[in-house]
């Protein structure tokens, strides 16, 4: 196993060593469900999909971890407008959101963590940040003071609000200490939930939920923290100064990760802006395996417009990617010099994503190789559908009906070979043998018949 990653926070490409050798403990910010998921939030959901079904096939136990903010102004507001309970709100969308990233085969997350259900930890998070001294209280509730913290801007290289900035989730408050200052906790407002605290009555700020989430879980520092880029100032900068200033501890995460934006007509994707696309409407547009090709074709840091161009040069790609495989023939008995070139562009493949996760690198690969194959006079055989195999539990997004043998076809094979045996054709039977264990059939002979099962693989 031997990683690199882009680090945000020393901005430098690393070997990666989670703290705890083969385990990796992942967070990724979750979404606030206060309106339907953008595609925005799919591509930077997908793309760490794919990274966390990559370590694993790396080797790696991953516990990947997201939360889902259910409790804040804009879920409020919502409410407000449409005279339905906050908490109505939040259920609603947040199923939504489960179906919506079901649908696109994002399936890697093993804890979806709720903000209203660690009322506890953010308070007690609270709770020590005002005996360190790192918290004050005004009329409206608790502020984070920005002068306690000198290493405030580590990870961003800046502690100073722009105007892209999410601007309401700093809090504005004439009695700030400081301008940057956030909320902690926020004071009860009429028709506004809240909870019975030592902090009085209330609810968290944005930021606290996700430190309060990740040490309850991982505790305060842990392997790799992930989102999008432009949480970076003021959210994740907020997430650093108020877990490392409680605990002592640093760094909050060992490695950060940030993905591209996803743009529309040169816009950032956004719902705050009314500039987006549901991920439900993209869906009617091209199918989820289609969405999921376009976000992994581009590496996770880059940018992306998402349009119908876009989309149609993924729905190619795709297709040429399952045409390919539709060629293999599964009873041809490979040559060594078609297995070692599936074993050559697997290899580097894995190289490619061995750096920082490069996807579209280890595509164009996979491209070559086909290409190779198509100029063979030999017949592909299973060393290839193997290949593809193996790309598509990372990637998830090839329709290739068949690939895999059926266990009715991996029964007559069997079958086959024990009456070639009987015959004493040994050499037609050790080839349907040979093609199994190909394509992954371990084969057992006994003096009851044959057993068969499939080899677990990466």
């Amino acid at each position: 196993m031997s990683i690199k990653v882009h680090n945000t926070l020393t901005n430098r490409t690393e070997e990666f060593r989670p703290d705890r050798e083969a385990e990796v403990r992942m967070f990724v910010c979750g979404p606030t469900v206060y309106g339907p998921s953008h595609v925005g939030h799919a591509k930077t959901y997908t793309q760490f999909d794919f990274i966390a079904r990559y370590l694993v096939a790396s080797g790696y136990e991953v516990t990947y971890l997201q939360n889902i903010t259910d409790v804040d102004d804009k879920i409020i507001r919502r409410s407000a407008e449409e005279g339905v309970p906050p908490e109505e709100i939040a259920a609603h969308f947040e199923n939504q959101y489960l179906e919506d990233m079901a649908a696109l085969g994002n399936t890697r997350v093993d804890i979806h963590a709720r903000a209203h259900d660690h009322i506890d930890a953010i308070v007690d998070q609270i709770k020590r940040l005002i005996e360190r001294g790192h918290a004050y209280q005004l009329d409206d509730g608790w502020y984070f003071d920005l002068a306690s913290f000198p290493a405030y801007g580590k990870l961003s290289g800046r502690t100073e609000l722009r105007p892209e900035d999410s601007v309401s989730r700093i809090d504005d408050h004439s009695k700030k200490r400081n301008p940057g200052d956030f909320a902690l906790w926020k004071g009860r407002k009429d028709g506004e939930p809240y909870w019975e605290t030592e902090l009085g009555q209330g609810r968290p700020g944005w930021h606290i939920e996700d430190t309060a989430i990740t040490e309850t879980f991982f505790g305060p520092s842990y392997d790799l923290h992930g989102g999008a880029v432009d949480l970076i100032f003021p959210h994740h900068e907020a997430e650093v100064a108020q877990m490392e200033a409680a605990s002592g501890i640093e760094p909050l995460a060992r490695y950060w990760m940030h993905t591209g934006l996803l743009r529309v007509d040169g816009d950032k994707m956004s719902k705050s802006t009314g500039n987006f696309l549901t991920i439900r409407d993209a869906l009617t547009r091209a199918s989820a395996r289609t969405l999921r090709y376009a976000f992994l074709s581009q590496h996770y840091r880059s940018s992306m417009e998402l349009n119908d161009s876009t989309l149609e040069q993924a729905r190619g790609a795709r297709r040429r990617i399952e045409n390919f495989a539709r060629t293999i023939d599964p009873a041809h008995t490979d040559s060594p010099a078609n297995t070692a070139r599936a074993a050559e562009a697997w290899k580097a493949m894995r190289e490619c994503l061995d750096d920082d996760f490069d996807a579209p690198g280890a595509l164009a690969v996979l491209f070559q190789y086909i290409r190779e194959q198509n100029r063979a006079e030999e017949p592909t055989g299973p060393t290839a559908l193997r290949l593809i195999e193996d790309v598509n539990s990372l990637f998830g997004c090839f329709d290739i009906p068949g690939s895999a043998q059926s266990d009715a076809v991996i029964d007559h094979l069997v079958r086959e070979r024990d009456r070639l045996r009987a015959a004493r054709e040994f050499a037609e039977a050790d080839a349907i043998r040979d093609q199994l264990t190909q394509q992954g059939v371990v084969l057992e002979d006994s003096p009851e018949g044959t057993r068969w099962w499939k080899e677990t693989t990466s």
